[in-house]
C-alpha cells in the first residue's frame, strides 16, 4: 500500500470514527505506510491509540535505520585558528541506533569500532583525535535509511556522548522521541525557508 493511496483514503474519512481492530491487524496496516513523516506528524497525532500503534512501528522499523553524523569541528569559531590539530578521515563520525526497547524512551546510538578509512575509533581516540569535547562541540545530521541527503541537522550542544571502553566506541544514549520530533520539526523550517527564498526571487525577476 502506497502513501499516496493512504492519504486519499485518510483525507476521505476523517470524519467517520475508525472500525475497532485487533493491534495487530493496526500495526500491519501502518507498517505498510511508506511515508515515514506521514506517520509521525499525521497520524501519530489523530489519537492516544493512534500515538501508541504509530510508536510501536518506528521502535521495530525506523529506529534501527537511523543515522546520526556528527560534523566534527577544527577551527576554533572565535579565532579561526585551528582547536584540533589531529585530523580525522571525512571530517565526520556516523553512529547508529541499535537494539531498540519498545518499552523504553531512549536509545544507544554507537560510533563503529573503525572508520572507512581503516582507522579504529580506539585508535583515533588514543590519538586526541576524537575526543569528548570535540564531539559534544559536533554538529548532528540526523536521516532515516540510505537517503543521506534527507538528513536534517538536529542538535550542536547537550550531548551525552560517552566512551565505552568494552565496546572501544563511543556512545550517546538519546530520547528517541524528542529526535525524531526535532528531525520532522527541522525539515519543516527547512520548506518554509525555501519557500520564502524562492518567492523572493521570484518578485526581484518581476522588477
Amino acid at each position: 500500500m502506497d502513501s499516496t493511496s493512504i492519504r486519499h483514503s485518510w483525507s476521505d474519512s476523517k470524519a467517520v470514527t475508525p472500525p475497532r481492530l485487533p493491534t495487530e491487524l493496526w500495526l500491519q496496516i501502518f507498517e505498510q505506510i511508506d511515508d515515514v513523516e506521514f506517520l509521525w506528524c499525521t497520524l501519530r497525532l489523530v489519537s492516544k491509540e493512534y500515538k501508541a500503534f504509530v510508536d510501536r512501528v518506528f521502535v521495530t522499523k525506523y529506529l534501527l535505520t537511523i543515522s546520526f553524523s556528527l560534523s566534527l569541528p577544527r577551527l576554533d569559531p572565535d579565532t579561526g585558528r585551528a582547536r584540533y590539530a589531529r585530523p580525522v578521515p571525512g571530517a565526520e563520525i556516523t553512529l547508529h541506533c541499535r537494539h531498540p526497547d519498545a518499552e523504553s524512551s531512549r536509545v544507544t546510538l554507537a560510533t563503529p569500532k573503525a572508520v572507512p578509512s581503516g582507522d579504529t575509533i580506539e585508535e583515533l581516540t588514543a590519538s586526541g583525535a576524537l575526543s569528548k569535547q570535540r564531539l559534544d562541540e559536533a554538529q548532528a545530521w540526523m536521516w532515516f535509511g540510505k537517503q543521506r541527503t534527507r538528513g536534517a541537522n538536529v542538535a550542536t550542544i547537550n550531548k551525552d556522548i560517552r566512551w565505552n571502553e568494552t565496546e572501544k566506541a563511543w556512545t550517546w544514549s538519546v530520547d528517541w522521541e524528542a529526535f525524531v520530533n526535532r528531525y520532522f520539526g527541522a525539515k519543516k523550517a527547512s520548506r518554509r525557508t525555501l519557500v520564502v527564498t524562492t518567492r523572493a526571487r521570484r518578485q526581484r525577476t518581476r522588477t
